[in-house]
């Protein structure tokens, strides 16, 4: 699991988990360390993923009842759009809190597209 956070965590490539050199840096750590493929990384955070949205699903419902969502887009240079949902809320013991709550590629800036992307992850 501490591998699978790294990679979410640093926003690695899947793919760099099965470079020779990110092998031979693994074994030199540790020789009987097994490193997940890529597949087996991609269902580890998959399931990463799963789990830590149920519990904010969980401390949401729990912990407030009201939130403030703001959103960020922008354009890469391989021209896909893309959009991050955070959600703010003051919890029960008035602690001010962030949470990022989606990150997804959109079509585009418009409105109706932000609009509909919101819905849709809050749906969700």
């Amino acid at each position: 699991m501490v591998l699978v956070k790294m990679f979410v965590g640093e926003e690695l490539s899947f793919l760099f988990v099965e470079s020779p050199k990110f092998q031979r840096f693994v074994h030199a750590l540790q020789a009987t360390f097994k490193v997940s493929s890529q597949t087996t990384l991609t269902r580890d955070i998959e399931g990463l993923y799963a789990e830590e949205k149920m519990k904010l699903q969980h401390f949401l419902s729990t912990n407030c009842g009201r939130v403030c969502l703001t959103t960020d887009t922008w354009t890469s240079i391989q021209n896909f759009t893309y959009m991050r949902l955070i959600t703010h809320f003051v919890n029960l013991d008035w602690k001010l809190h962030k949470k990022k709550t989606n990150f997804c590629q959109v079509t585009s800036h418009s409105r109706e597209v932000i609009r509909a992307t919101i819905e849709s992850c809050l749906n969700d």
